[in-house]
């Protein structure tokens, strides 16, 4: 069903009552032919809601406003042109906050979620209007909405209601108001005709019909030209008037004399505009819109020559734009009919286009001009901004960046601003060579030496003040900030130096020890008590660090107070004071021999500085998500990175549309991909490295980002930038930027992340602190540096990696693990043995102690697990028998505590010259028959031969005298006192870590940056030294454990309390042993100051 409207009528459906339409879906679909550029397409309203679609500068826009919405609408533009009176398929859908507009196939997605307030639904229950709206409509009295629409629709659908065709059948509810056609016409007031050059004109001629001297005229016209005094139209009569344009803006000018009106606003906005024309026997009344003017004639008229209107070049340049529904008198005229003489006029055309609308291509507050077949973005003439889009800040960081961005650049005079736009200083201008492109300078004005003068004020420790102004590179004073702008140029450069001199004659400059009289003040008013060429705030001159003084017991050559000239000289190099914001001087007396000269050199900054606000990503899986960038974005994106790793993305966005960008560092190139959305497709830009370097070099990288709806770019560091151009088929956003940016990770590739480090990312101007939410996500931490930056070997051992990985080196210590947090140990299977063999008497530890200390676990009822021998035959064996520990010295063979075979890690001290033995920090005082030295050439067995082969225990920590024997067995080369016994199954003992009758094999293991527990860990006794993220039921579950421990520990207390003499038997060893009755008497508590007493 076709329908005409002609900006007055419209159609509509009454959904008020039960017919309200309620939805969190919405689907509209039309065909639409016009010369329109604005008016109400359609209008669904309710109580507290609304749905618009409308023409808007000659383009698509939906409008919503939903229940209880407290911010603005949510608008989606389509940038299809619409106004061109061809056909066009026009499409909504929306899915609760998600809505997709599409015009010939071209979509624009948009999705809205903040200030919904949780509403998705709109309820239509007032009126849904097509062609336009009743201005009596109070549900809308405070909502800004064009016009009634003027041109053809076809088949407008609403949620299923054919609106059009179900007006023209009368359904009940529905109904048309006003002229509106059943069919799509072509008739005058619908056609527009192009003035298509600055020398078109259509002009007429008539006689007045209702009087000798009224009579009117009016058109609408439209235009994007910002030409100057292009006439738009001339009216010959008896009085003549002539309305003009300049850059869109119309005066009025009566010919012959100085009277004029100006009228408001710009008119080459690619809009349709009204302009009318009434002639009285008095004056010329002209209205533009809502606007009017007036010129009064020196005398009335009696009578009036038939006027002749020109639209377009009369006698001088013309309009250059569209006009449509001529009136002479108020009678509609045809362009092409015979009352009208044309010059290069083109029939039923407007190819009239806005390209600043609807997606404003311009930033920094530009101002754009729409052209015909383009627009221009007009930075200002004191804007700081240049570029197609104002996007780029005209000024750069240092010398540089002005030699990177400007390959052809020439030695010369160039503005620079170290803390760029965002900073509070203001730019200034520098010198810089392309002899030395790194190097940015500025000078002083004591560059050449100066008097002290020898005058009483300035007798006294820093009494003379040398304020140091700081020149631009014309030698032009600087503002009062310019020690400011000096520190900002510092901060941003890799290293900074600036030189002082001090020529004295019995004149003392730093005096240390005693009290200076002459320093350098930093820029933050820091007193330095130093001078070039020695370390800041030293106290010393760079003699003083050579120890080349004049006197030798001095630290500076003028603080020997000679009688002769003697000069201080050097750099100072710590660019976090520099520059120098003063010098200060004194004489000790009023003497005139007493002569003091200096000079300060140019600040002088070299390179660019370590990024700032730098994390690192440790794993490939690692990421970090900024979801609300799109607010700083303006086309540029800049980046920091450095890796060793080959390969891995960098940044990525994901559109509604498609991929928006994905940068991918490989190792000799880096790759841009990107999808600008709207039928751009997918592309790719590359950069490779230069010759023998590569990008996973473990130094700094930078990269730029420029897009823009006709041009992306990619820049890195100073190699030449590439880019692509290409021709926009329609006027669409500035991206399609929706969702978040995720740094260093790609959802559609996971595993494909950067692994390295990134800073100074810049979204346009803003720098994203990215440290200040890194905490926030798994692998990435703040800083850089490779894994071992973050001290993952415990033990102070060597730790070697990269930025993902980390390998402790354990070798030749006491330590083992992934993290050399335990001690080393060994898994002993069957008959294993590991045999230690003094060769000569071993020293005892202080105190006389022989201490043999170790830990094991196992789940053996029966295993020999430590057995000593001298070279006198006295020997010493500890070892489980059914479950139970026995320790046997000499012959004598005693059981101790039960149970030791629960697989967990058991702790035994023995130090036999003193009668001690210490199981799991539980002391026994023991006497034996036998006395026993180990430290008489000794030789220890670890394991034994006569273990049966199904005996499994893990040993480890042992130490016998001091001696680190498992150190010893697995260091690289294994000690000659070392020596391995195979079992049956000629299996050596393995290097290993005791987890609580477990081992770990102590191969290289996996690097990670992340902190593994083992498999299985004993909850009792955590590895030694072993860092750990104990969780909060981890902690309650430690408490209860210990808990119940004080409640056993209790339990035992009390029950030995009660007993006053014991007695046991020890099972005697086989073959001749002597059985031995150990007798035990309660002393209070039987553990006293952490001792058990028994005696044999």
């Amino acid at each position: 069903t076709f329908a005409t409207f002609d900006g007055n009528g419209y159609t509509f459906y009454d959904t008020s009552g039960n017919r309200a339409i309620e939805s969190e879906k919405n689907n509209i679909a039309f065909r639409i032919k016009t010369f329109s550029t604005d008016g109400i397409i359609l209008m669904a309203n309710g109580t507290d809601n609304y749905l618009i679609l409308e023409l808007k500068s000659g383009y698509m826009r939906l409008r919503i406003r939903f229940r209880h919405m407290t911010t603005s609408d949510y608008i989606i533009d389509n940038g299809v042109r619409i106004s061109d009176n061809a056909w066009h398929n026009v499409a909504f859908s929306r899915d609760k906050h998600f809505g997709t507009l599409t015009v010939d196939g071209v979509r624009s997605p948009h999705d809205r979620r903040s200030g919904l307030s949780g509403l998705d639904e709109i309820i239509i229950d007032d009126f849904i209007y097509v062609g336009g709206r009743s201005m009596n409509n109070e549900t809308m009295s405070n909502t800004v909405i064009a016009g009634n629409y003027s041109g053809c629709l076809q088949d407008v659908v609403f949620n299923g209601n054919a609106i059009i065709l179900n007006a023209f059948r009368s359904t009940n509810f529905y109904g048309v108001v006003g002229s509106v056609i059943r069919a799509c016409t072509t008739t005058p007031p619908f056609i527009a005709s192009q003035l298509r050059s600055r020398f078109s004109r259509l002009a007429t001629t008539w006689t007045p019909t209702n009087s000798r001297y009224d009579y009117s005229f009016d058109f609408w016209f439209r235009t994007t030209d910002s030409g100057r005094s292009r006439e738009l139209v001339y009216v010959e009569a008896t009085y003549s008037v002539v309305v003009s344009l300049t850059s869109g803006v119309a005066t009025m000018l009566q010919v012959g004399t100085t009277d004029t009106h100006v009228f408001r606003g710009a008119l080459n906005d690619g809009s349709w505009h009204q302009f009318r024309m009434i002639a009285s026997s008095s004056s010329f009344r002209v209205y533009i819109d809502s606007d009017f003017g007036s010129v009064a004639f020196e005398r009335v008229l009696t009578t009036q020559q038939s006027p002749q209107v020109t639209i377009g070049s009369k006698n001088a340049d013309g309009f250059v734009g569209c006009i449509r529904s001529i009136r002479v008198d108020g009678i509609p005229s045809d362009v092409n009919s015979g009352t009208f003489t044309r010059n290069d006029i083109a029939y039923n055309s407007c190819p009239i286009q806005n390209f600043c609308r609807p997606f404003f291509p311009c930033y920094n507050n530009a101002t754009c001009v729409s052209n015909p077949g383009s627009f221009a973005c007009v930075c200002g003439a004191n804007s700081n901004y240049e570029g197609t889009y104002c996007q780029s800040y005209k000024y750069r960081k240092n010398c540089q960046e002005v030699f990177i961005f400007n390959p052809n650049a020439q030695t010369g005079y160039y503005t620079i601003d170290p803390d760029g736009p965002q900073g509070p200083n203001l730019p200034f201008p520098t010198r810089c060579s392309t002899a030395a492109q790194t190097v940015t300078e500025i000078s002083t004005n004591v560059e050449r030496e100066r008097l002290v003068p020898m005058v009483a004020r300035n007798v006294g420790a820093g009494r003379f003040s040398a304020g140091l102004q700081y020149l631009e590179g014309a030698s032009q004073p600087l503002t009062n900030v310019s020690v400011n702008q000096g520190a900002a140029l510092a901060d941003i450069s890799s290293s900074c130096s600036q030189s002082v001199l001090y020529r004295c004659q019995r004149s003392v400059l730093l005096n240390t020890p005693g009290t200076a009289y002459g320093w350098w003040v930093s820029r933050n008013n820091m007193k330095m008590i130093s001078w070039g060429g020695a370390p800041t705030d030293s106290g010393k001159c760079a003699c003083g660090v050579t120890n080349t003084c004049r006197n030798r017991t001095k630290l500076c050559n003028c603080d020997s107070d000679a009688n002769t000239v003697l000069l201080d000289t050097g750099t100072i190099t710590d660019k976090r004071y520099l520059p120098i914001k003063e010098l200060k001087f004194g004489f000790q007396t009023f003497d005139s021999n007493r002569i003091g000269l200096f000079s300060v050199g140019k600040l002088i900054c070299r390179g660019s500085a370590t990024p700032t606000h730098i994390i690192t990503f440790t794993t490939s899986e690692s990421r970090l998500e900024l979801p609300d960038w799109q607010s700083s974005f303006q086309g540029i994106i800049e980046i920091a990175f450095k890796s060793t790793v080959t390969s891995g993305t960098l940044l990525k966005n994901i559109g509604r549309t498609g991929d928006f960008l994905e940068l991918i560092v490989r190792r000799t190139s880096i790759h841009l991909h990107y999808d600008l959305g709207q039928g751009g497709g997918n592309t790719t830009l590359t950069v490779n490295s230069a010759v023998n370097t590569r990008f996973d070099d473990d130094q700094w990288h930078r990269v730029r980002l420029f897009f823009s709806p006709s041009r992306v770019s990619l820049r890195v560091d100073n190699i030449a930038e590439v880019g692509r151009n290409f021709q926009q088929l329609h006027q669409v956003a500035r991206l399609d930027i929706d969702g978040p940016l995720f740094v260093g990770y790609s959802p559609q590739r996971p595993d494909d992340g950067f692994i390295g480090c990134v800073g100074d990312l810049y979204i346009g101007e803003k720098l994203q602190h990215l440290d200040s939410f890194a905490a926030a996500f798994k692998g990435v931490r703040n800083n850089c540096g490779n894994a071992c930056l973050f001290r993952p070997c415990q033990h102070n051992t060597a730790c070697t990696g990269n930025y993902s990985s980390f390998y402790c080196n354990c070798d030749n210590t006491d330590w083992i693990g992934e993290r050399c947090e335990a001690p080393k140990g060994a898994h002993l299977s069957g008959s294993n043995v590991i045999e230690y063999r003094a060769s000569t008497i071993l020293p005892r530890l202080p105190n006389a102690r022989e201490d043999i200390s170790f830990t094991f676990t196992t789940n053996a009822s029966n295993c020999r697990i430590i057995r000593v021998q001298t070279r006198s035959g006295q020997s010493m064996e500890f070892g489980l028998s059914n479950g139970g520990a026995y320790l046997l010295v000499g012959n004598d063979r005693l059981q101790l505590q039960s149970s030791l075979n629960d697989n967990r890690l058991h702790k035994i001290i023995i130090n036999l010259p003193t009668d001690t033995i210490t199981i799991d920090g539980i002391s026994y005082l023991v006497r034996t028959t036998n006395s026993l030295s180990v430290v008489n050439i000794p030789t220890v067995l670890i394991g034994s031969t006569s273990n049966d082969h199904s005996v499994s225990m893990c040993v480890n920590d042992v130490s016998f005298v001091g001696i680190r024997i498992m150190n010893m067995a697995f260091n690289t080369p294994r000690n000659n006192s070392i020596t391995f016994i195979r079992n049956a199954n000629n299996v050596l003992p393995t290097a290993g870590v005791c987890y609580g009758g477990d081992y770990a094999f102590t191969a290289t293991p996996t690097p990670s940056i992340h902190s593994r527990a083992p498999s299985r860990q004993p909850s009792d006794l955590p590895p030694v030294g072993a860092q750990a993220n104990v969780t909060p039921g981890g902690i309650v579950g430690i408490v209860l454990f210990l808990l119940v421990v004080i409640g056993v520990i209790v339990a035992l207390y009390i029950r030995s309390s009660k007993q006053d003499v014991g007695k046991y038997t020890t099972e005697e060893a086989k073959g001749d042993a002597k059985q031995a009755v150990v007798e035990f008497k309660s002393i209070g508590p039987d553990v006293v100051n952490g001792h058990k007493e028994l005696h044999v």
